[in-house]
């Protein structure tokens, strides 16, 4: 199997977004994937469609909620997240002369991303195999609590069920692992930052490359080669996002604050 970074949730956030492809281009892979919110909180949301349509392998990036929300209606979205999504909308969308900027082509090409695919067993999807553009799914449920007033070993059931053998998946931006014959969850450092695949079914989260919520203010990726997942972390100059954020009067200083907490 080709050797493959997975990437997701870059967030407009294009200080991490290079700093972490800088990091990939030591790591001899054959192709990069994206699970999807490429935009949505960050400042620079052009910048990053440009550079994912750049790096990642055609037809293996996914739509994420983030990235919906900016193309149609922030439904259900906390204050900054919708003012982010509104704003993102507003710099993303084609206009009367797209076709001359690349905007069009740009716009197209998110609107009509998928939001999964699969590779033999393996699927790949933003936030769960049931639903995969909003559910969450966290390390609460493998202890038996409810995130939205969900069943929580009903959520695990109903979402492994989908899982061929391994899924990979963002969303929460905590990355782990998640093993489907004890519900239980497994955080990357007592994995000191490598799973290696067995017969199990497992839901692997690889983390966030522009809003880390770990409590690791770091970005997160894995590389994956068929038989084992890594974890890397890869720091980047939070002050340049979180002064862009600041000096933006659409985004929520918040979003930049959270970036130095990992949170």
């Amino acid at each position: 199997m080709p050797r493959i970074a997975i990437i997701s949730d870059i967030h407009s956030n294009m200080a991490a977004l290079e700093a972490v492809l800088r990091d990939i281009d030591h790591q001899r892979v054959d192709a990069i994937y994206c699970l999807g919110d490429i935009v949505g909180y960050g400042p620079q949301p052009v910048e990053a469609m440009i550079r994912i349509l750049e790096v990642c392998t055609p037809g293996k990036v996914i739509l994420g909620n983030h990235d919906h929300a900016s193309i149609y209606e922030p439904i259900g979205f906390n204050a900054a997240a919708r003012n982010a999504a509104l704003w993102t909308n507003s710099q993303i969308r084609a206009g009367m002369f797209g076709w001359l900027t690349g905007k069009k082509r740009r716009w197209e090409w998110l609107k009509n991303l998928p939001t999964s695919f699969t590779e033999g067993d393996v699927l790949f999807v933003h936030a769960s195999p049931r639903n995969h553009l909003e559910e969450y799914i966290l390390e609460e449920h493998t202890l038996g609590r409810s995130y939205l007033g969900e069943d929580p070993r009903q959520l695990l059931e109903e979402n492994f069920a989908l899982v061929p053998h391994t899924c990979f998946i963002g969303h929460t931006h905590r990355p782990g692992v998640i093993t489907g014959d004890d519900f239980a969850w497994h955080s990357i450092k007592s994995l000191n930052y490598r799973w290696v695949i067995d017969q199990r079914k497992t839901i692997i989260n690889v983390g966030s490359v522009g809003q880390p919520r770990d409590q690791d203010p770091r970005s997160c990726y894995v590389i994956f080669d068929g038989e084992s997942v890594e974890w890397r972390r890869v720091p980047y100059d939070i002050e340049a996002t979180r002064r862009l954020i600041y000096a933006n009067p659409h985004l929520d200083n918040h979003l930049g604050d959270r970036l130095l907490v990992g949170r």
